[in-house]
């Protein structure tokens, strides 16, 4: 079976897949699930997906595979199927394991909680869905599709590279609650029956996606071990109009002060308002860039400033339940030393 690994995971004289197709159709990408510290080595899920692919031609087949490999994290390996005409998610984690399907619908959606019966009362997997964004990546993919009468590769493109939350919400650029959260490696796009694919280019899944022939790919494959996949050029899919804007820009800026102020922060150094000014004016809706400007005043006893940073910062679309919290516990702790 010949296969295309399209991320490919070199480790130490390993190779892994994180998404990649074989010339049946048999497509795989994987989303971590929540999982402890692994403390007892077993088999790495890269090297599980791999062997998905170097043997597997349906769903059937796919999970087989799976069943009898004992890993060490919890993760989420969609597989995609042109023979089976269907997709389905494999959930795996150290001590369980789920086969989720949709028996009455054409779209299957995965975030990084797992949806199986397998997982119904796991209580590591229900408090993921509470405290995480993952429920509410999931929510947005529903809603977005819902807005699509049939999905292609531009309108699949469209939704992996949207940065806003649900109702297109403004919830900050960076914000992990966003489908694009503007920091992924990659993203791709595949076509099972058609053995086409559409791979990412920078930056943040926002540059071009240039589309792969996989028939065109294994053919010359035989012929020429070393060959390199020759694109399609005129079917890839153009690089997203924001890269052209001012919000974007202001986005880069913003990462560059993120790093300042990250490290004035760990290394108690003053940073001067202008910057704090600065930081906020780039990214107004990111709650996390008031929490920063909060920590730093509260830091240097300018309590009210700090206060009203939080309170800022808590009106904002906050990412996890977790970071809610350090939100008003500092509020408290503001409050307290105005007193």
């Amino acid at each position: 079976m010949k296969v295309i690994n399209l991320c490919p995971l070199p480790v130490g004289g390993m190779i892994g897949v994180v998404s990649g197709m074989n010339d049946q159709g048999l497509t795989v990408t994987i989303n971590a699930g929540k999982s402890k510290f692994p403390l007892v080595a077993k088999t790495p899920i890269s090297l599980v997906t791999r062997e998905i692919l170097q043997y597997a031609s349906t769903i059937e087949e796919a999970i087989a595979i799976a069943k009898k490999r004992e890993v060490f994290v919890s993760e989420s390996i969609f597989v995609g199927s042109a023979k089976d005409k269907k997709a389905a998610l494999i959930e795996v984690s150290p001590h369980n394991f789920g086969v989720y399907e949709v028996e009455n619908g054409n779209q299957l959606v995965c975030s990084n909680h797992f949806q199986s019966a397998a997982y119904a009362n796991d209580k590591k997997n229900q408090k993921h869905i509470l405290e995480s964004h993952s429920e509410y990546r999931y929510e947005r993919m529903e809603e977005l599709l819902d807005e699509e009468p049939k999905v292609t590769p531009q309108t699949a493109v469209d939704i992996l590279r949207n940065k806003n939350g649900l109702d297109d919400k403004r919830i900050g650029y960076g914000n992990e609650k966003a489908l694009n959260q503007m920091l992924a490696h990659h993203g791709i796009v595949f076509q099972p029956e058609d053995l086409m694919v559409w791979v990412s280019s920078n930056p943040y899944q926002l540059g071009e996606f240039v589309a792969y022939d996989l028939n065109e790919v294994f053919k010359n494959a035989d012929e020429n071990q070393k060959a390199r996949p020759i694109s399609i050029a005129n079917k890839n899919i153009a690089p997203d109009p924001f890269l052209r804007t001012l919000a974007y820009r202001h986005y880069e800026r913003y990462r560059a002060l993120n790093s300042q102020i990250t490290a004035a922060l760990a290394a108690e150094e003053k940073i001067e308002p202008s910057v704090l000014s600065e930081f906020i004016a780039v990214n107004p809706d990111f709650w996390e860039v008031h929490f920063l400007v909060g920590q730093y005043y509260y830091e240097n006893g300018l309590y009210k400033e700090a206060l009203n940073a939080f309170e800022t910062a808590k009106t904002k679309e906050v990412t996890t339940v977790p970071d809610l919290e350090a939100i008003n516990t500092y509020i408290k702790k503001s409050k307290r030393k105005l007193k």
